[in-house]
Parts: structure tokens; sequence; C-alpha cells
């Protein structure tokens, strides 16, 4: 007896994969590069503050560490990684890739945005 319902199979082509992985790569490696970066840049400040003898108040507030800052960048990076998420998936039901899906990439990481922002006017 034959099956009712026939689903044709759809391979995705193995260089996409990766490109993808080394996309992710990049940005791992530059992200640490930035944050190093950072710290280093963070720790020469304090040093020449504190060569100049500037008072501890000024000290305190210019360096001051944002924890605001910090929820609002993790939130930034949910809505990301989901509208990311959210693009792939909807890629994979509208197979072959091609030039429709870097702009399905594009609309839904730009709605991930366009939602972080509306965030931070509320809640920022």
């Amino acid at each position: 007896m034959k099956p009712l319902i026939i689903i044709n199979e759809t391979r995705i082509d193995p260089d996409v994969y990766k490109i993808g992985v080394i996309i992710f790569l990049i940005i791992l490696v530059l992200s640490f590069i930035l944050s190093v970066l950072r710290y280093v840049l963070d720790h020469k400040l304090k040093k020449k503050m504190l060569e100049k003898e500037i008072s501890e108040e000024v000290i305190a507030s210019i360096l001051q560490k944002d924890s605001k800052g910090a929820k609002h960048n993790s939130i930034k990076w949910f809505l990301v990684l989901m509208g990311t998420g959210i693009g792939l998936f909807i890629n994979s039901l509208y197979l072959p890739l091609g030039i429709h899906s870097i702009g399905i990439m594009a609309i839904s990481i730009a709605l991930a945005f366009l939602m972080h922002s509306i965030y931070l006017n509320r809640f920022g």
C-alpha cells in the first residue's frame, strides 16, 4: 500500500552551515577583542586619574558601573537571537535558500532591534 502523503525532502547545502559557523566565530572573536580592549582602556583611564590626583567622588562618578546597561544589553541580545531564530525558522519553511532568505533575516533582525528600542523607551 502506498502512503497517502508524500513529503518532498529538501536538503540545505552544507556550505550554508559552514558560513554560519564562520560568521558566528568571527562575531565571538571580535566581541572578545572588544571586551579586552575596553578593560585595558578602563585600566589606563583609572591610572591616569590617579596620577592627576582627581578627587575620589569624581572618579567614582565617572567610572560607575551601570547595572541597568547590563540588563538592557542582555535583553537586546535575547531579542536579537530570538529574531535570528525566528528568521531561520521562517527560512526553513521557504526553501530553497535564495535572496528572499536574506530579506527574511534582515526583517526579523530589524524587528528585534525595533522591539529593543521600544523596550528602552518604555523601561529605560
